[in-house]
């Protein structure tokens, strides 16, 4: 599937994402807190959900 070099990658595409022409925010469908993880799960059978993010908050 290929490769990545760590400390070439990381900073390449956190600069590209703070550019806007790496865009991480768009597939986002949901924000969720870590005791919703469940209700996460369920959410990711509509297909309109394509990606659920845990924000490590509890809610």
């Amino acid at each position: 599937m290929g490769s990545t070099t760590p400390k070439h990658d990381i900073p390449l595409h956190a600069n590209l994402y703070l550019q806007g022409r790496f865009r991480l925010d768009e597939p986002i469908s949901k924000e969720i807190a870590v005791d919703e993880i469940d209700a996460g799960c369920d959410a990711l059978q509509d297909p309109a959900v394509t990606r659920v993010v845990i924000t490590g908050e509890l809610g």
